[in-house]
């Protein structure tokens, strides 16, 4: 059976960088994810998801600062994420642990895989 794309992409983020790939425990209960990124000049934070009914409990936000804590490690000095517009109200989730909004437009272009 073939794998969906998001288990094709924890897969290749688990074989590239497991250190970046954080997850929260409740028990034996996993409640919560953070991704990160190194490309050697800045980090990114790619997916941050924390189960709903555990969510303002600071679960997210010890994630968004262990990912930090280990991208520093790594010699990493900034940090970047992106929220798409369908997810805004999240922002003032992102701006009480400090990030700003930036001017800028943010473009992509997704490659085949094979």
């Amino acid at each position: 059976m073939p794998s969906s794309q998001l288990e094709q992409d924890l897969e290749a983020k688990l074989r590239r960088e497991p250190a970046l790939m954080l997850a929260a425990l409740h028990g034996e209960r996993l409640v919560g994810t953070c991704m990160a990124g190194f490309e050697g000049r800045r980090g990114w934070l790619n997916v941050l998801c924390v189960a709903e009914d555990v969510r303002g409990q600071g679960i997210g936000a010890a994630l968004v600062r262990a990912a930090e804590a280990r991208l520093s490690a790594l010699g990493c000095t900034k940090v970047n994420l992106q929220v798409r517009s369908q997810h805004a109200q999240v922002m003032g989730f992102y701006e009480h642990l400090g990030y700003q909004g930036q001017d800028l437009h943010s473009m992509g272009k997704r490659l085949a895989t094979t």
